[in-house]
């Protein structure tokens, strides 16, 4: 991330946060980046804490929930002019990106339980957005790409979305994202191996906690 970045200031209609240059040194490294997290504690409202809260705010499983409700929340308000749901983006993301996609696709990589996913994708053909067509190969295999109308509905979304992950990210000192991407990939990828979840060695769980 280079040296200028940015950080945000409140519109005065209270809309979306804008994005001000100010002056900060980026860190070395990423040892540097870790010495300059906060204190666990920074999440306590100065209420005791049950013995279990400073472990769960050191777990990373903690901090994923935390981080895209948070950012849910912001996408949904800033769609809601749109006539547009958080899950909703997520699909015509994935449409976007990899054109011929399925529907067992889609529902892993949008994250979207696939009951839930038949109903918004049913109401998302009939708003015009995605179109539906059968594999030339296999007829039983029903293949999505975006419409005219929904090219045009993502790339009304897509700055939207872009704008709050770079005022998220803004704040990280140079190659964090990347690391964070690294070691976020590490984990997806033992979580698919992880087929059974008795198989998974508690010393190995241990390391997810900060001591």
């Amino acid at each position: 991330m280079p040296s200028s970045d940015l950080e945000t200031e409140q519109d005065g209609d209270g809309g979306m946060p804008r994005e001000k240059s100010v002056r900060r040194l980026p860190a070395a490294d990423a040892a540097s980046a870790i010495d300059a997290l906060p204190p666990l504690n920074g999440l306590d409202d100065g209420q005791p804490q049950s013995p279990p809260a400073p472990v769960a705010h050191s777990h990373v499983f903690f901090w994923i929930t935390q981080i895209m409700g948070r950012r849910d929340r912001l996408l949904a308000r800033e769609f809601r002019p749109l006539g547009v749901r958080v899950p909703e983006w997520r699909v015509v993301l994935a449409v976007q990106v990899r054109p011929g996609i399925t529907m067992t696709e889609v529902a892993e990589y949008a994250t979207i339980d696939p009951t839930t996913l038949s109903r918004s994708m049913e109401q998302m053909i009939r708003a015009g957005w995605i179109e539906r067509t059968a594999d030339h190969q296999d007829m039983r295999i029903m293949r999505l790409s975006l419409s005219k109308k929904g090219r045009e509905l993502f790339d009304k979304l897509w700055p939207i979305a872009d704008r709050v992950n770079r005022i998220a990210c803004q704040d990280l000192p140079e190659g964090a994202a990347q690391l964070m991407c690294l070691g976020l990939g590490t984990i997806h990828r033992g979580l698919a191996r992880a087929t059974d979840l008795s198989e998974v060695d508690e010393e190995a769980g241990a390391l997810l906690v900060v001591e």
